[in-house]
């Protein structure tokens, strides 16, 4: 065959590339794993969190597939004790926050934490603090997970990436459960108001002059703020802030007319949802309300 044929150099060219074919298929058989177990070295501090000393494997290739959110960034197996999933979303912050949970091969919620997050404090950052850490800790992945009073953009992102995790995780396991499951909103009576320092004293009948911490007596040693609430036939008939201590500006959806008209008929068994952006000032004014319902009751 003439060498300087069109048919010859089309010959010699694909013999050429099918020769490059194979030695990069041999590299990549070679590299791979490399690159997978340095990746795996770079996480495995995050994954030692959850399951200290574990024998981990990547296996986000083998399963992560079956996301169809977008929420899951890789999946690990702790071998013989669970599945580790690290995870993002959006919250308040534009940039975004990462973090991970893990789940016992028995179903049981084994860890969750952040990993980066830069939300704003007192409002999303209470996703990653002791007291909605410690409720995500008890749940299994059958149960529907919780979001946060006050904290509702960043807490629904979490609540989107454990259910994306879940979804996985019990498909891999066999673990039947509810997806449309919603969990239980804490009513008035069940929620946690220590940290706000709540008093009431009686003005009259069903009258009540209230004090509780908001922003400024729990972050920048200022007062509390303050409420006269009315109450009725166990329920509340009006909320009147008299002293907003905590910042102007920053408190006014807490103190506004419409805040508070979501307090009139309130016992403590019911979910008030004042649509309140200001975390500290709405806590303080549930706890005054809580405290109210609570001494007019004994």
């Amino acid at each position: 065959m003439d060498k300087n044929s069109s048919v010859y150099k089309m010959i010699v060219l694909g013999v050429l590339c099918a020769v490059c074919g194979l030695l990069l298929s041999g590299v990549n058989a070679i590299t791979a794993p490399l690159i997978k177990a340095n990746q795996l070295a770079t996480v495995k501090a995050n994954l030692e969190q959850i399951y200290p000393g574990a024998d981990f494997e990547d296996v986000t290739d083998k399963y992560l597939s079956m996301d169809t959110t977008g929420y899951v960034d890789g999946i690990y197996e702790a071998k013989g004790k669970g599945y580790i999933f690290t995870l993002h979303g959006i919250g308040y912050n534009s940039n975004g926050f990462t973090f991970m949970v893990g789940f016992d091969n028995d179903g049981k919620v084994s860890g969750y934490t952040a990993l980066e997050q830069n939300e704003t404090n007192g409002l999303g950052s209470r996703c990653f603090e002791a007291d909605y850490t410690s409720q995500i800790l008890s749940l299994t992945s059958a149960d529907p997970v919780p979001l946060l009073s006050g904290a509702t953009l960043t807490s629904t992102a979490v609540q989107g990436g454990i259910d994306a995790a879940k979804a996985i995780f019990n498909e891999i396991n066999g673990i039947a459960y509810d997806p449309d499951a919603v969990a239980a909103t804490p009513v008035l009576g069940d929620i946690d108001f220590t940290k706000n320092n709540a008093e009431c004293t009686a003005q009259g009948e069903g009258v009540y002059a209230c004090r509780a911490d908001g922003y400024a007596a729990q972050n920048e040693n200022g007062a509390p703020n303050e409420a006269t609430i009315t109450i009725k036939d166990g329920k509340i008939v009006s909320v009147e802030v008299t002293v907003a201590s905590d910042t102007q500006g920053i408190c006014d959806s807490a103190i506004s007319d419409s805040a508070l008209a979501a307090y009139v008929g309130a016992d403590l068994d019911t979910d008030v949802q004042t649509g309140a952006s200001a975390s500290f000032t709405n806590a303080s004014i549930l706890a005054m309300a809580q405290a109210a319902l609570n001494a007019d009751g004994k």
